[in-house]
């Protein structure tokens, strides 16, 4: 992978030292004041719900998703993909939809990333299709191992029917099957590449596991492939401390770089979050600037970021052995501290997902007591 060249490394450092300055004058507070449960266990008859992920849309709705897990709690088995919708911030939300079912399925559909076009006003779901590789059975409701995507063109309200992505991502394999996030992508709204549409995950396959984002400059038309980065060792059986990259949700500073927080699979040289930059719109995620960030520690569970307003957050299990105390956690520094915190939830919790809602507001959903899917509306004062 190239070296950013030094030029490029002396404007993200004069960039990274100013808004050090700016951010150094101002403080924040983060006020957890509503929450509401979205999703509880046997609603519909469902025995699971389970990976949350936030839309924020440019109409002021609010879109939350969940995998409906239909007959038990496990990552395979047939599912739904539920969703509810917000007209009012995050205060009340309307009936839940299936979007998607997969009848039957014993290795169904997994989120999955979201993504909104604003060029189009597309909405993006990214999903998989007997991502685990087992038990992937040829029958009249099932689909082909793989990865795919549905739209919508009207704010979520229908979606058109699944596409395989093999026909549009040159160099997939027909049974590569990629876990995208579970969280959501972006489009670049800042040079390099203005305007491309990107989200990231990693391989199914554990063996062979890479890390991999894919990536769009025609609105979603076409696909391609970013340089991948590979498990250590590759292609071998994994032991603990091997670097396997997990779960990853990405967010866009405003110098258009992009900051990723990975999944630490089998704690590579901490239980923490190993967290990537990229200088070139996705296409590299050079490995020599990685950094196994200490504080941020980790359970081995996926987390999630957003970038709001000029402030970094942070949401996971804040432990380093049990998915327990879900926080939120905020960067005035765009990732190179995270000295404020505030605790949400100190019982069990899992998967989170963090959204802008309004200008002083941002919004978590997240997996709470094994059995629910709340949301939180926070508000910011500074």
């Amino acid at each position: 992978m190239a070296a950013i060249p030094i030029k490029q490394r002396h404007l993200l450092l004069l960039f990274l030292l100013i808004s050090t300055c700016i951010h150094a004058t101002l403080s924040l507070r983060l006020l957890n004041y509503v929450e509401e449960i979205l999703w509880e266990s046997q609603d519909d008859s469902v025995s699971l719900y389970r990976t949350p992920i936030l839309l924020n849309l440019p109409n002021g709705d609010l879109l939350a998703f969940a995998e409906a897990r239909k007959y038990s709690g496990g990552d395979g088995g047939a599912k739904f993909i539920a969703v509810r919708r917000s007209t009012d911030n995050g205060y009340e939300w309307g009936p839940q939809k299936f979007i998607l079912d997969d009848f039957h399925a014993q290795d169904g559909v997994n989120t999955g990333a979201a993504l909104y076009d604003y060029d189009t006003n597309t909405i993006f779901l990214l999903y998989s299709y007997c991502g685990h590789l087992a038990n992937c059975v040829d029958g009249p409701d099932s689909q082909e191992v793989g990865t795919y995507m549905i739209s919508s063109n009207d704010y979520g309200h229908t979606w058109s029917t699944p596409v395989n992505m093999v026909k549009l991502i040159p160099g997939i394999s027909q049974l590569e099957a990629i876990a995208f996030g579970p969280g959501y992508g972006l489009q670049k709204q800042h040079p390099p590449f203005k305007g491309r549409l990107i989200a990231c995950g990693h391989t199914a396959e554990y063996v062979a596991r890479t890390q991999l984002c894919i990536y769009s400059d025609d609105h979603g038309k076409t696909w391609k492939i970013n340089d991948r980065f590979y498990s250590l060792p590759f292609n071998a059986t994994k032991s603990a401390h091997d670097l396997v990259p997990g779960e990853v949700q990405m967010v866009e500073l405003p110098n258009g770089h992009l900051y990723m927080t990975v999944r630490n699979t089998h704690g590579y040289r901490c239980n923490c979050r190993m967290q990537l930059w990229s200088y070139d719109g996705g296409q590299t995620f050079p490995l020599e600037y990685a950094v196994f960030e200490k504080s941020l520690i980790d359970p081995n569970c996926f987390a999630s970021m957003l970038h709001h307003n000029n402030v970094l957050f942070f949401s996971n299990p804040a432990s380093t052995s049990k998915r327990v105390n879900m926080t939120v956690r905020w960067s005035m520094d765009f990732g190179r501290t995270w000295n404020d915190s505030l605790p949400i939830y100190s019982g069990t919790s899992a998967y989170s997902c963090l959204t802008s809602i309004n200008n002083n507001h941002i919004g978590l959903a997240y997996e709470k007591d094994g059995k629910y899917i709340s949301f939180v509306n926070m508000k910011l004062e500074t």
